[in-house]
């Protein structure tokens, strides 16, 4: 169990529940959660096989975990602002492994549900763009990160709040969200992190790029 800001959100990785009762958590919102790894999309045209390979193994955690808690209802994900077929498509420009996991849970039944608020991200990425150009004045640069840092605390209880308002005990949701994110959830809602062995592969592969990138190579 983790405590954030007074809340306590019941944690549990997929390895953890094949030695639990399914039973245990009949009654609670579940919510299973896809860590996202910042700029992997760089790895697809690379390494094709390491990039497919660690969305197979994200889908086979799924498959596992619906057999015991129940078949995904809601799917959200991190940038998506829109829902159904609006939703896929902008889905896809944002993450292509994540579009061809949902797509598959979207033909099972699911919904890809709207996450974000339009209006806080526009908010969010303009300030980014004023801090990304390297500000001179200390007062505006203060300015622009005290900004940033409120918009981003709107943001996660925007997607909390929008998370919570669509499942329950019956229909189960899906988040998938970059890792490190600092949304916290009521502590109703039970989290189950799908943790496919290749991540640390993955992000290796993601840090050689960049470091190639950066050095001129």
């Amino acid at each position: 169990m983790c405590s954030k800001n007074g809340e306590n959100v019941d944690m549990t990785t997929l390895g953890s529940t094949g030695k639990t009762d399914p039973s245990k958590f009949d009654g609670k919102k579940k919510l299973f959660l896809v860590p996202l790894i910042p700029m992997a999309n760089l790895v697809l045209e690379k390494d094709k096989d390491l990039f497919d390979r660690h969305w197979n193994e994200i889908t086979q955690q799924i498959d596992n975990l619906e057999v015991g808690l129940g078949s995904v209802r809601h799917v959200f994900h991190e940038m998506v602002h829109e829902e159904g077929d609006k939703g896929m498509e902008l889905l896809k420009s944002v993450s292509p492994g994540s579009a061809m996991v949902v797509d598959k849970l979207v033909k099972s039944g699911a919904n890809l549900d709207a996450l974000e608020d339009p209006d806080i991200l526009m908010e969010m990425t303009d300030w980014q763009r004023c801090l990304s150009i390297g500000l001179v004045s200390k007062k505006v640069f203060e300015l622009a990160s005290g900004n940033l840092q409120d918009l981003s605390e709107k943001r996660n209880l925007s997607i909390s709040e929008a998370v919570s308002n669509k499942i329950d005990a019956v229909n189960t949701g899906i988040l998938f969200i970059s890792e490190g994110h600092t949304v916290q959830f009521p502590s109703d809602i039970q989290v189950f992190y799908v943790s496919p062995p290749s991540s640390n592969q993955l992000k290796a592969a993601v840090n050689e790029l960049l470091s190639a990138e950066q050095n001129g190579e």
